[in-house]
């Protein structure tokens, strides 16, 4: 098993991308604690998991909260005694606005959850757990909008650059204490979020999949399947670095045509 004896916690773990890595990280020998706002969601991955065989415990969290993230780090170390993996993933953002049609209110919570919890859920594990073990690894799930810009997604966008960059600089100032940090992009996945984003979700998604090279919407797999690489010891000498998971999405210069359809490509 590649993450035997290895404790994880991960956030946004009760569905999507996060609900497949917490059982990935638990098919693969870790002990996982699986944090999210949605104790039902949070508790039936738990319960799945522990059916497999495999050990979990799952904790409510308010990552826009500093307490909230101190409690779960805290919550892990109780139960566990020691925490290896720390997988940062749970987001809020406001959509569907220009950059200046935001108000302060949207923004403010959006850096909360999606920057500034990641940033300090890595300080809380840092100081608490992984300089004192001296090895630690952290992920950070940003996205391809975190490499370039979308429309109407300002918030989103600069939070997830935030996120890219935010690893780097964990990454290098801690590469001699043992930690390694790595960021996450993926692209489209076929995740709860993304399908109930907009009650035109099936009308804009076949565009959405088109728009990708490979011609469909990633799998929450998929994007688990680095977390596994990236978390396990064969990333001993990855560090500070950005994974993208996006079917060829980010490859493509996003002019309207040659999109590689037909038969002729």
């Amino acid at each position: 098993m590649r993450l035997a004896n290895k404790i994880c916690l991960i956030t946004g773990g009760a569905s999507g991308i996060g609900e497949a890595c917490a059982r990935t990280y638990a098919r693969e020998g870790a002990a996982v604690t699986v944090v999210d706002r949605n104790m039902e969601g949070a508790r039936r991955v738990v319960e799945e998991i522990r059916a497999a065989g495999g050990k979990a415990e799952a904790f409510e969290a308010n990552i826009g909260v500093p307490e909230q993230v101190e409690a779960m780090i805290k919550f892990a170390l109780d139960t566990f005694g020691h925490l290896d993996v720390l997988h940062n993933n749970a987001i809020y953002s406001v959509m569907g606005q220009r950059a200046a049609d935001i108000d302060l209110k949207g923004w403010q919570r959006t850096m909360d959850v999606s920057l500034t919890a990641y940033w300090y859920a890595a300080r809380t594990a840092i100081n608490t757990a992984m300089l004192k073990q001296g090895k630690g690894v952290i992920l950070n799930t940003a996205s391809v909008s975190g490499i370039a810009g979308d429309y109407m997604q300002c918030a989103y966008n600069v939070a997830k650059a935030g996120v890219v960059n935010l690893s780097r600089v964990i990454a290098i100032e801690y590469a001699r204490k043992g930690i390694r940090c790595n960021a996450i992009c993926p692209g489209p996945i076929r995740t709860p979020g993304l399908l109930g984003v907009s009650g035109n979700a099936a009308k804009w998604l076949p565009q959405v999949a088109e728009s990708i090279p490979m011609g469909r919407l990633g799998e929450p797999q998929e994007v688990a399947n680095v977390a596994l690489f990236l978390a396990s010891n064969e990333a001993s000498f990855v560090t500070g670095t950005t994974i993208v998971v996006d079917g060829g999405l980010n490859a493509h210069s996003g002019m309207a045509y040659a999109r590689g359809r037909g038969p002729d490509w």
